[in-house]
């Protein structure tokens, strides 16, 4: 899924091909071969594989079955064909891939300590948690501390477990942060400079108590004073805090926690690394590899190692470190050369709600990288982070994912990355601790510049300020061309909407300041734009010294750099908006995870996001890869007792302090693999997950044997966001309904990739689970006239289209769902989990028209309102626009997951078997679109349909790849058909 890949570190890499060839070509048989040099491939000389002449239409996923292979090991391969006549092929051309490092002992290099000697003193000298209990919660909790200092500048370092409401030296205000809108989040540690005169202090921090035990009070802080000692030097307070209860209570020494809980340091800047070397000969060849536990970019003789962007992308950095390999024969030269680094938070160091700061470790940033470099004559020559090594404060003076990044153009050093720079001043490298993750090879494409947006318009709204529309709300940054006097300072705020007033609406961030601050160096145009964060947004404020042009300002659209594989098209306007909107929001939330939001203080990796709207993403984009490196996350933080989590990477359990699987989210475990397959043909995400997801399921019937899943039903999040409800996780629908719903779609699920697989025993164990769950719904929840639940909408849909109810039984509850549908008005109550499946529910009980008349809706609540109302990204909730401000993001691809409808039933593009070996067109025509179709660029070639109503006839063309089959389905017609362009014609309904 991947051309041409350097550093893999999957022992049996699959192997795909696409054909070419007139009408009806298939293939019947293969033959790989796989050699150690490209001369050798080519003369067929096979060292590592030979498949023979191998039976079958096989082309997507064919796993590699020749000797074992080692690290840095360079394979070749090409590939041969017999078609249906027995008529073999010319060979390929020859494609290649390179092994990673395999075992940890392939690696050379220290990991390397990113830090200042004084971050370093602070996060040794480390803290202390104490707490303090009040009769009530109605009483503040009170600490203090007394010390004396030398006097001069000092620093404190605080965090409170309670809301941190009053901070004081010696009686005087400590200004606290602001909160964010509606009180929304507390922020993380914070650091204070403090000026402290020579002599005796007394420091206090007030805290509002959570709930305790019988009406309690509790609260508890944990701090460091670092402040000149009285006789000279600088000294590290952490014990000695009193505390009391109210205002008029004695004080007493704080009880010390047994348990030290995490502690998130406060960001700090990021730090450049540099390294001179020597080359004896030219290079013929190099590689350099690269890990860290924290975000990097890289350089090489002054210019840029890759273009990739935020990296270590997001991952469960307790169980696996992300590590990539790089090219850089180019960059390399004979003699002197440099290796430079830029090291900041990243994802492993920036606050990450809700478990703060250094959620998945403890500090520093670490880095750790070789290059290996060959010569003509084939010596190796190497270089590797250790103690050698120089390091520096940088520019980017704060870096925080959902803060963003504040950088002093006035501190970049000249030339640092180039040879002959002068680092005498710079200190030394320290090693820091190895993690105990191991090291993972990529599987999917990283996050990369993929767009680049110039402005729709560009307003002066002050003397210095412009508020900038880019038109198009996306997951990004702001890049400014600006020239300014040195010491100038420009600021850049982002929004998703504005204002009734014009001004930016940044209410919906809750406590992401989304904000860039550039101090410029002077001297000509400057180029701004950050390095370690990114925001998502339509708008931008920028105020700084110069007036803005449109040349002078770009929209960065950053993403996982994943192929675009899908288009769809129809006739009218509103529903083309809608899949461009979700194909938006795909874009924007696909950033090495499938995140939620791109905007507010969230961005995770939520499993009930990604679940309900795979199918969707699997034709947008070609997701294969990609599903493989989010499943690995997912079976990293998967429980002892087969749970999923509600969000991915989750450093702190299932989420929400939840112990069992949330019904409809851990279901993304089973849900991802069998999409990701059905897609792509690659049984490898089947054969990474199987065990994963046989103790998912597994564990659910240990505690629910009956097949109704009533117990360990974990956040229990029902319907999330369903219409009729008044908090987001409204029981709207019974929520073990719902579980037991999701429970049988899984194992149905897991059944049919036991069959795909060859997995004939489970595949039976799992069939016969799959009826008695279908059996213990339709006992539980069904009724005889067809009433399913408490008869809300969802309960209807998800009873039609997954196949839980008695057949005599699913016409007259799906006129039940159609007759409460037109009740309403036309309009459809679902939430997260029944909206998916809600116009397929329709159309598979003849109700195609309806279907259509929600999708055609634009008054609220509809996908069409959405469109109305000016978005251009899908929302978060169907009344986003008016709803709850702190969760109203207006970039969330749930609701779009109604788009895989458009591409399987309007556009008739289904598979059915996987790869697209064979597939199903069977479209649904409505006359008030007119026309539809669309164009997907699938593993195994290009597949198009366009259909037309012309009078009373509805004319479709068709085309299928080679080696795939389609069934056509069309009143009055039902036809087999091969590779090629195909025409039919049928009564319009």
């Amino acid at each position: 899924m991947r051309s041409d890949p350097l550093g893999i570190d999957d022992p049996r890499p699959g192997l795909s091909w696409r054909l070419t060839g007139p009408a009806g070509t298939v293939q019947s048989a293969y033959q790989v071969v796989v050699a150690s040099t490209l001369a050798k491939v080519r003369a067929n000389i096979a060292d590592l594989w030979d498949s023979g002449r191998t039976p079958g239409a096989a082309c997507t996923g064919v796993a590699y079955g020749g000797s074992a292979l080692s690290s840095r090991q360079k394979c070749f391969w090409r590939v041969r064909v017999w078609d249906g006549a027995g008529e073999v092929s010319d060979w390929s051309a020859p494609a290649s891939w390179e092994m990673g490092l395999l075992e940890e002992a392939d690696w050379t290099g220290d990991w390397l300590a990113v830090e200042s000697q004084v971050e370093r003193d602070d996060r040794e000298a480390g803290v202390r948690w104490v707490s303090g209990t009040t009769a009530s919660r109605s009483q503040p909790c009170t600490f203090r501390l007394a010390f004396r200092s030398g006097g001069g500048e000092g620093l404190l370092t605080i965090i409170a477990d309670g809301k941190l409401s009053k901070l004081a030296l010696d009686g005087a205000p400590i200004a606290l942060p602001a909160r964010g809108p509606n009180g929304y989040g507390d922020p993380p540690a914070i650091a204070f400079p403090l000026a402290v005169a020579p002599g005796a202090h007394v420091l206090t921090a007030e805290v509002v108590t959570k709930a305790g035990p019988s009406g309690s009070g509790t609260a508890s802080i944990a701090a460091q004073l670092r402040v000149p000692a009285p006789d000279a030097g600088v000294m590290r307070i952490v014990d000695g805090w009193e505390m009391r209860a109210g205002d008029q209570a004695p004080w007493a020494p704080a009880s010390m926690l047994e348990s030290q809980p995490h502690f998130p340091w406060p960001p700090t800047p990021a730090r450049l690394l540099r390294r001179a070397f020597h080359l004896s000969g030219k290079p013929q060849g190099a590689r350099l590899y690269v890990s860290a536990l924290g975000g990097y970019r890289l350089w090489i003789n002054g210019e840029r190692v890759g273009d990739d962007e935020l990296q270590s992308e997001g991952s469960e950095y307790r169980r696996h470190v992300p590590y990539r390999t790089y090219d850089v024969t180019a960059l390399l030269r004979e003699g002197d050369n440099t290796v430079g680094a830029l090291v900041g938070d990243g994802f492993y160091a920036s606050y990450q709600a809700p478990d703060g700061r250094y959620a998945y470790g403890p500090a520093p940033r670490r880095l750790r990288l070789f290059i290996e470099s060959r010569d003509a004559a084939g010596r190796i020559e190497r270089v590797a982070t250790d103690k050698d090594w120089r390091h520096a404060s940088s520019p980017i003076l704060m870096s925080e994912i959902y803060a963003g990044e504040d950088q002093d153009l006035r501190l970049w050093p000249p030339r640092w990355a180039e040879p002959n720079f002068d680092d005498g001043d710079w200190s030394k490298a320290w090693t820091a601790p190895a993690p105990a993750a191991r090291p993972c090879a990529p599987l999917a494409e990283p996050i990369r510049e993929v767009r680049v947006l110039k402005p729709a318009s560009i307003r002066r709204a002050g003397p210095r300020r412009h508020i900038v529309d880019f038109g198009q709300n996306f997951a990004g940054r702001v890049r400014l061309k600006i020239k300014g006097a040195r010491g100038d300072h420009v600021t850049v705020r982002h929004a998703e909407i504005l204002a009734a007033d014009g001004e930016l609406d940044r209410r919906n961030l809750r406590v992401a300041r989304a904000e860039d601050r550039y101090v410029l160096g002077g001297g000509g145009v400057e180029t701004l734009q950050p390095v370690f964060t990114y925001q998502g947004f339509r708008y931008a404020e920028v105020e700084g010294p110069a007036a803005l042009t449109l040349d002078g300002v770009e929209g960065v659209v950053l993403s996982s750099n994943l192929p675009e594989i899908g288009v769809f098209r129809v006739g009218e306007p509103t529903i083309q908006k809608l899949w461009l909107d979700s194909l938006w929001s795909q874009r924007s939330n696909f950033m090495g995870v499938p995140t939620d939001c791109p905007q507010r203080d969230e961005r995770l990796g939520w499993t009930g996001d990604a679940q309900v709207f795979w199918e969707t993403a699997a034709f947008n984009m070609d997701v294969g890869g990609f599903t493989r490196s989010f499943t690995r996350t997912l079976r990293d933080d998967q429980a002892a007792n087969g749970a999923y989590p509600m969000w991915s990477p989750s450093p702190r359990g299932l989420g929400w302090n939840t112990t069992t699987a949330t019904p409809g989210w851990a279901d993304a475990g089973v849900m991802l693999p069998y999409v990701g397959y059905l897609h792509t043909g690659d049984r490898a995400v089947v054969d990474d997950n199987w065990s994963a997801m046989n103790a998912y399921l597994t564990g659910i019937l240990a505690e629910n044997p009956d097949g109704v899943w009533r117990s360990g039903r974990g956040a229990d999040l029902g319907d999330w966001l369903a219409l009729d409800a008044k908090q987001p996780g409204d029981e709207t629908t019974p929520k073990d309904l719902i579980a037991t719903a999701m429970l049988a779609r899984s194992v149905d699920q897991l059944a049919q990739m036991a069959v795909w697989t060859g997995r004939s025993s489970d595949a039976e164990r799992w069939r016969r689970q799959g009826q008695e769950t279908r059996a213990a719904f339709a006992r539980t929840y069904v009724q005889a006239d067809g009433t399913v639940g408490n008869g809300s909408h969802t309960g209807y849909i998800l009873a039609l289209r997954l196949g839980l109810l008695p057949s005599d039984l699913r016409k007259p509850a799906g006129a039940k769902l159609a007759a409460d549908i037109q009740r309403r008005g036309g309009l459809i109550s679902t939430g997260f989990l029944g909206t998916p499946l809600a116009l397929d529910a329709l159309a598979d009980v003849g109700q195609t028209r309806l279907a259509f008349d929600l999708l055609l809706r634009t008054d609220y609540p509809s996908w069409g309102y959405m469109v109305r109302r000016g978005a251009t990204t899908t929302w978060e909730r169907w009344n986003s626009d008016t709803g709850d401000v702190s969760m109203n993001s207006f970039n969330h691809y749930a609701l779009g997951a109604v788009c895989a409808f458009l591409y399987r039933r309007v556009a008739g593009i289904e598979p059915t078997e996987p790869g697209f070996s064979q597939f199903r067109v069977a479209p649904l025509v409505d006359r008030r679109i007119g026309s539809a179709g669309a164009t997907l660029d699938c593993v195994r070639g290009r597949i198009e349909t366009s259909w037309r109503i012309v009078g009373d006839r509805v004319s479709l063309t068709l085309q299928v790849p080679a080696n795939s089959r389609a069934t056509v389905s069309m009143p009055g017609l039902s036809r087999e058909v091969g590779a090629g362009h195909h025409q039919f014609e049928a009564p319009c309904p």
